[in-house]
């Protein structure tokens, strides 16, 4: 009541009114004092401060207002938010019990093809131990040809008063070595001078140059019997007398040819029975591969028209056809 009645009526200042002197004592003694003890200006500014609190607990009771209606506010949005989450969490188990079946009702098909399949494995698994069967049976026959043509040959040789099975064995060993040396080392011991030639017919200059080989390494076709190789004919030959040069690996390979005609000489005539190579073949027969063997791209019954490389013999066996190159041939 003080503040708000000073507030409505603020003291006057001592010189206003009606210009009497106030009663000693009196009512107006007591503003006066009053007066003098609070100023005007601090009344004004005691008024503001209080308009200012009122203003503060209306603000005070506003948000107190808000905070229980925010309180509220959640509990409510809390059940609706965990209704709608509950329905998300059904609607998803739904899709995936959907999902679920739609993948097991696929798994039927490919259950079935995994059973097809399956079939089809113990199937072939079958087959292969058939064809494993059949591949043992084809082995075990081949033993038994062989063992038969091991028989037949031991028959042969013991017929012959004059040769042993390991003889037999051993000549066929250097009818082998002699075949690969016809077929392999010389063929490439005469590329270069092929290369540096360039003939027109390629296979025919080298069943010439082979020939030419063979008659300096096992001897003139009218001489019987086995010879020495003449080594320098062979160089001469090969390079075409110094014209045409050999790299590191054909000159090993000259060396290796050389060194391989003598062993087989040697070996040859070193085994105590009679061994020669064959040069007889006449020009024009036909050829017949069950008497003669065929050079690249030659024909079984065209006219022959040399011996490349000679037959071996030995104690009057054929243990190696010779090489005849035909006429007509053509190149390879």
């Amino acid at each position: 009541m003080f503040f708000n009645r000073h507030k409505a009526e603020p003291p006057q200042d001592a010189g206003g009114g009606s210009g009497e002197r106030p009663s000693v004592g009196g009512p107006r003694l007591v503003e006066e004092e009053t007066a003098f003890l609070i100023p005007q200006s601090e009344w004004k500014q005691l008024a503001v401060r209080l308009d200012g609190l009122e203003a503060l607990e209306a603000r005070v009771r506003k948000l107190e207002a808000d905070a229980d209606a925010r309180w509220a506010a959640p509990r409510s949005r809390t059940r609706s938010e965990r209704g709608e989450w509950a329905d998300r969490v059904e609607r998803r188990m739904r899709g995936f019990d959907t999902r679920l079946r739609d993948t097991l009702a696929g798994l039927g098909p490919l259950g079935d093809r995994l059973t097809e399949l399956t079939v089809r494995h113990e199937r072939m698994g079958e087959r292969t131990l058939a064809l494993e069967s059949t591949v043992a049976d084809t082995r075990r026959l081949l033993d038994e040809l062989g063992e038969v043509l091991d028989l037949v040959r031991v028959a042969q040789v013991e017929e012959r008063t004059d040769l042993t099975r390991e003889d037999f064995l051993v000549h066929y060993d250097l009818a082998g070595r002699l075949k690969a040396l016809y077929t392999q080392r010389m063929p490439d011991l005469i590329q270069p001078r092929l290369t540096a030639e360039r003939p027109r017919d390629v296979v025919r200059r080298q069943a010439e140059l082979i020939r030419r080989l063979c008659l300096a390494l096992f001897g003139p076709e009218e001489h019987d019997g086995v010879g020495d190789p003449d080594l320098d004919e062979l160089a001469r030959i090969t390079t075409d007398a110094g014209r045409v040069g050999l790299d590191q690996q054909h000159q090993r390979l000259l060396e290796r040819v050389g060194s391989e005609a003598s062993n087989l000489s040697r070996a040859m005539n070193e085994s105590g029975y009679a061994s020669r190579f064959d040069f007889s073949v006449e020009p024009g027969i036909a050829a017949d591969p069950r008497e003669h063997a065929l050079w690249l791209s030659c024909e079984a019954g065209r006219p022959v028209a040399f011996v490349v490389c000679p037959g071996y013999r030995a104690a009057d066996r054929r243990l190696l056809e010779p090489f005849v190159f035909t006429e007509s041939g053509g190149e390879g």
